[in-house]
């Protein structure tokens, strides 16, 4: 039978917060509080089963469920967890607690949709979080925010406060696009800096400059001509898992505003200083990093930089010094570490030390670098410019060597621009083995020496020493030769010389038939004199092929014999 009326039902009604209250409802009894918009049944008695007399409340549209559940205790499913210290006394919190100690940019209306303009909403979220009055300095306030993988469209400068941490779900996951001119995607503040008004770096103090920032897993991608991350005036931060990603591409026009990373300072007390780069990737621009000021104590850590003109620069911006301690380019960039990075597809200098010291080069590799997008038979311009003296590479590799050193295909009208340029220390991380060491035999003048490899002479460089550690080894005869070589080069006169320090083992026969002579010369027949041929000679028997084995270390300094 179809259900045609509905006779009206009523409970037992007053109000809660009048009288005595809710009073105790029968068994299975309904009682509804008119004020506060609650509902509740009597439990029963304890002889029907109830575990306990009272009220049950019925949850309604108008319960708050955060403020009932006040009972959350970590693993309370654990009879071993004991979160209070004393047994049978968890800690218990709110569910409103818990929720609160992690925020996601979703919490501010972000959505991660390509069709939300994002930048309103997100400055809100970094300004309420990190800049609001109300709790705006507290070390309780320094929480993260969590911006989930996405893509997030912003067509202004999103500006970051110290204590910031923004954390993505990973580079090329968490996107933040524009393409907007003239607007760098992401800019450090000082904390003078208030929700919607973000402070000019004129304004910063030791006191209140960027600092401890962190960004970790996210994407910056610029589709116009842009900067992408300013650091001004900061300090003891860390970037890590970040991709910069612009548009550039060779052959687009140089263009200043075209930089990955620019880290600024405001004098020589108010800098940056002490970041950390751990795992990001500049790719499209025409400056992967830009500094002109005395940036130091920075690291960067397994990072890439790829398809870019230049890679990473220090001081090129700067016509001369300004001597004065508080400056700030008073020195340039110093006491900075680039350890085991990828320098991939650079068209001009991959690192370009204008101004700066005692920065160190380890353990990185470049490949197809500085042959303005050549082939590295093509080099246009050294990989490496070091242009101040204390600088240094070690156990850096770079895909040129081969090519340039001992591939005899492009010896003939190739000059062989350095793998380093300029004043340093320079320990080469590859060792080298060429397999056909083959008699060459004697003439009226000696013995015959051919060229086996070649190095760069930088002949603009007023004095330069090779040191290369060898061995040469018979596969046929009982001879074993290690040794070193040392090839001095007198910029100033153009002149090489070599002399070779060496032990041997096996027949005696054999003990002096190796020899190695060098050749300065202009290869490319351009007038400089650029490339020193090492040629090596044999008087072993006929049938003997040897293997040399051998690794280059180089010192170069602008100081000559008269001081100049």
């Amino acid at each position: 039978m179809a259900v045609v009326q509905i006779s009206r039902i009523q409970v037992r009604r007053g109000q809660k917060n009048a009288g005595s209250g809710i009073p105790q409802l029968a068994s299975g009894e309904l009682g509804w509080a008119v004020d506060a918009r609650e509902l509740f049944i009597g439990n029963g008695a304890v002889s029907e089963g109830a575990p306990a007399v009272g009220n049950t409340k019925v949850l309604t549209q108008y319960d708050n469920i955060f403020e009932l559940a006040d009972t959350y205790t970590y693993r309370a499913e654990d009879a071993w967890m004991n979160t209070g210290g004393v047994s049978g006394t968890p800690v218990t919190r709110s569910l409103q607690d818990r929720l609160d100690e992690n925020v996601s940019g979703r919490a501010f209306g972000l959505t991660g949709s390509v069709t939300q303009i994002a930048t309103t909403k997100l400055q809100t979220a970094i300004d309420q979080l990190y800049l609001n009055d109300a709790i705006k300095g507290s070390i309780s306030s320094r929480i993260t925010l969590h911006l989930p993988a996405g893509e997030y469209i912003i067509d202004d400068t999103i500006y970051i406060p110290p204590y910031a941490t923004i954390i993505g779900d990973g580079s090329d996951k968490t996107v933040i696009r524009t393409n907007t001119t003239n607007k760098p995607m992401f800019k450090t503040v000082n904390s003078t800096s208030s929700v919607g008004t973000p402070s000019s770096n004129a304004t910063s103090t030791t006191l209140n400059q960027a600092t401890n920032i962190t960004i970790k897993g996210i994407t910056l991608e610029t589709t116009v001509i842009n900067k992408g991350l300013i650091l001004d005036s900061c300090k003891e931060s860390k970037f890590e898992d970040i991709k910069i990603k612009g548009p550039w591409v060779s052959g687009d026009a140089a263009n200043a505003d075209s930089v990955g990373l620019e880290i600024n300072s405001l004098n020589g007390t108010v800098e940056s200083k002490n970041l950390t780069f751990q795992h990001c990737k500049v790719e499209g621009f025409e400056y992967a990093v830009y500094s002109d000021w005395d940036t130091h104590d920075c690291d960067w850590k397994g990072c890439s930089f790829e398809n870019n003109s230049y890679g990473i620069n220090f001081g090129i911006g700067l016509a001369s010094l300004d001597l004065t301690s508080e400056s700030g380019k008073e020195t340039g960039p110093r006491q900075n570490i680039i350890e085991r990075c990828i320098f991939r597809n650079i068209n001009k200098h991959a690192v370009w030390m204008k101004f700066g010291t005692k920065n160190v080069l380890a353990h990185n590799n470049f490949y197809s670098c500085g042959n303005d997008n050549g082939a590295e038979h093509q080099p246009a311009y050294s990989i490496v410019k070091f242009e101040q003296p204390g600088n240094t590479s070690e156990h850096d590799i770079f895909s040129r060597t081969a090519i340039l050193s001992y591939d005899a295909t492009y010896w003939d009208g190739v000059a062989y621009l350095p793998e380093v340029e300029g004043p340093g220390n320079i320990m080469f991380g590859e060792t080298h083995i060429l397999n056909t060491i083959a008699r060459t035999g004697i003439d009226s003048n000696g013995i015959i020496h051919q060229k086996r490899f070649r190095l760069a002479a930088e002949t603009d460089i007023a004095s330069q020493r090779f040191d290369i550690d060898y061995i040469v080894a018979s596969r046929n005869y009982d001879a074993v030769r290690s040794g070193k070589l040392v090839i001095n080069v007198n910029g100033k006169l153009k002149t090489a010389t070599v002399s070779d320090d060496y032990n041997y083992t096996g027949s005696t026969a054999y003990a002096d038939d190796i020899s190695f002579a060098v050749l300065i010369q202009d290869a490319d027949g351009n007038g400089f004199d650029e490339t020193i041929d090492v040629n090596i000679g044999s008087t072993m028997p006929s049938d003997d092929i040897s293997q040399i084995e051998f690794k280059v270390t180089l010192n170069k300094t602008k100081i000559d014999a008269t001081g100049e």
